[in-house]
């Protein structure tokens, strides 16, 4: 309504692993630049019992009951909406007895890329993401136009080395741009890759689509709800 502020929804993105200090006081200032002034976004942490990288499905098993922990002792008059920080939507399920929203990054953006109609992939650094990736989109429907997972073969450590995760992508994105997928998405949410460097194609940033997603429906009047 013309003359009335508008009034940001309040975010809590929950980490999936364990994170140092630094790692979590960086990764919560990028999530605040990404939210602006239309998303007041807090990030979360995990206990150091918690899984320090999703390498194994018992690491994603741990990391889902974490979250869901935490989740459900947060204070619904703090937050609007609970967002797992993590492209494999751990906990969102389990979601629906907590007493705030909680939707999913990959629901989000599969939906958003669904909807454009042209194939898509995704890029993820072990075989366990890849296979949760792929698990997860056809669960929600989602996978007509996917064209499968490359897999950068990483280390957790370089989740937080945004240039030396971009190298590794650059010839995937490449190769796949010469077979006519120009759409990929980067299978890690807490990888700061910035601007695409890849002429024609779209390297998707799963938090920043997100947003972008979700501020596009606050500005038609439409607040998540999970």
């Amino acid at each position: 309504m013309e003359g009335v502020e508008a009034v940001p929804l309040r975010i809590c993105m929950i980490s999936p692993i364990h994170l140092s200090e630094p790692v979590t006081a960086a990764r919560a200032e990028r999530l605040r630049e990404l939210g602006g002034p239309d998303l007041d976004v807090d990030l979360v942490g995990l206990p150091p019992e918690a899984p320090v990288g999703l390498d194994r499905p018992e690491d994603i098993e741990a990391a889902t009951a974490h979250i869901t922990a935490v989740a459900a002792g947060l204070d619904p008059a703090r937050y609007d909406v609970v967002v797992p920080d993590c492209v494999l939507d751990p906990g969102v399920e389990a979601g629906a007895d907590c007493e705030i929203p909680v939707l999913g990054l990959l629901r989000l953006i599969a939906s958003g890329l669904y909807g454009l109609g042209r194939p898509f992939s995704a890029v993820t650094r072990n075989e366990t993401i890849a296979a949760e990736l792929e698990a997860r989109l056809r669960g929600y429907g989602l996978a007509e136009g996917f064209r499968g997972t490359d897999i950068l073969n990483l280390g957790v450590e370089k989740v937080f080395h945004g240039e030396e995760w971009s190298n590794a992508m650059g010839q995937v994105v490449r190769e796949r741009a010469q077979a006519g997928v120009t759409i990929v998405l980067n299978g890690c949410s807490a990888v700061a890759t910035g601007p695409s460097p890849w002429s024609g194609s779209w390297v998707v940033d799963p938090t920043t689509y997100a947003f972008d997603l979700i501020r596009a429906r606050l500005h038609n009047g439409v607040r998540p709800a999970g």
